[in-house]
């Protein structure tokens, strides 16, 4: 009776066979791996833990049960926090990123310009600045969301996006960067220096200039 229950039963030509597409399957697959790895870990965690229970009178010893709710817990946590981070670089340069999936990429829409016209807009920039500070007792805007210059004055021209600003300097003197175009725009960054200058740098000395102003 079992063996006739059990049987594995003849498929004909021409039947209906219900499979998982690729893309199901390797879902799946996804799924089923981080399930085991996360029971692995909380498996690896439960033994850390009572190892140090052994040592530390203060800390109780747990079962699989409480190290796997300790591993949901500490995930809400750092997704929260990876959250929080996400959206400061959002805020610092918005409309450099755009949402990907669950996590965000450099909007790349739009064609970056040629240098001359990335030139001629930090020129343009420049001039709103240097006016910005000869009507207010020779002070820059705080930020870019400073409402009193204006947040449009600072897009980049061509793509989505905001130049990147360091304020809190005086104009006029010394070789300081002040505003700089962020990576999107290519290896070669068009910046404004406390001085003036507008100028085309590479990645590396820009980067070694912004470890000076820190």
């Amino acid at each position: 009776m079992l063996a006739t229950v059990f049987a594995v039963m003849p498929v004909h030509a021409g039947m209906t066979v219900i499979t998982l597409t690729d893309v199901a399957k390797a879902r799946l697959e996804s799924i089923s791996f981080f399930c085991a790895v996360y029971l692995l870990l909380a498996l690896g965690v439960r033994l850390i833990w009572n190892y140090l229970a052994g040592a530390f009178e203060w800390m109780p010893r747990i079962n699989y049960r409480r190290a796997l709710a300790l591993m949901l817990v500490s995930g809400l946590f750092l997704y929260v926090v990876l959250t929080m981070v996400s959206g400061a670089r959002e805020l610092l340069t918005p409309g450099a990123w755009k949402k990907h999936g669950i996590g965000y990429e450099l909007n790349t829409s739009g064609k970056v310009p040629g240098k001359s016209v990335r030139q001629a807009s930090m020129k343009n920039l420049k001039a709103k600045l240097w006016s910005y500070a000869r009507t207010h007792d020779g002070k820059l805007p705080h930020g870019i969301f400073d409402e009193t210059f204006g947040i449009h004055h600072w897009a980049l021209p061509g793509v989505a996006g905001y130049y990147a600003y360091l304020p809190a300097k005086s104009i006029g003197g010394g070789r300081k960067v002040l505003v700089y175009e962020p990576s999107v725009m290519g290896s070669r960054r068009i910046v404004l220096l406390t001085d003036g200058s507008v100028e085309a740098w590479d990645e590396k000395t820009l980067r070694r200039a912004l470890s000076g102003d820190e």
